[in-house]
């Protein structure tokens, strides 16, 4: 942080320290003190223990967990209010159902789904 304190100083930059978020991010499991203290001009960064990076959601130990279930929650409502405005005899047409479930629904289940999709092979998150 001191090397983006200085960055920050030469090219007369300022960061919103209020959107910087330090997060602790390990495999282990060990019982230590999770607890870290970063200063961004000498004031403490939250700590969080998921955060949201370039549309993807990201926990501690990075298995995507959170993703899969901010996805699937997303998608889930958007479906609810799919169905409630598609019928049998009235509401949404065939073709248009399939154009909305294109243009909203697929993209949100395929955005970096090669980096992510990983996740699917274990049962917990195949069930979200």
């Amino acid at each position: 942080m001191s090397k983006i304190n200085e960055l920050s100083r030469r090219n007369k930059i300022k960061f919103k320290d209020k959107k910087f978020k330090a997060m602790l991010v390990a495999r282990r499991k060990r019982r230590e003190n999770k607890d870290i203290t970063i200063l961004l001009y000498f004031k403490s960064l939250e700590q969080v223990t998921q955060t949201k990076y370039l549309g993807k959601r990201l926990g501690q130990k990075f298995i995507f967990q959170e993703h899969v279930r901010y996805a699937a929650e997303r998608c889930t409502q958007l479906l609810h209010y799919l169905s409630r405005s598609a019928s049998m005899t009235w509401g949404l047409k065939n073709a248009a159902v399939a154009a909305i479930y294109k243009a909203a629904i697929l993209p949100i289940l395929m955005y970096s789904a090669p980096i992510w999709s990983e996740a699917l092979k274990y049962e917990h998150n195949r069930q979200m």
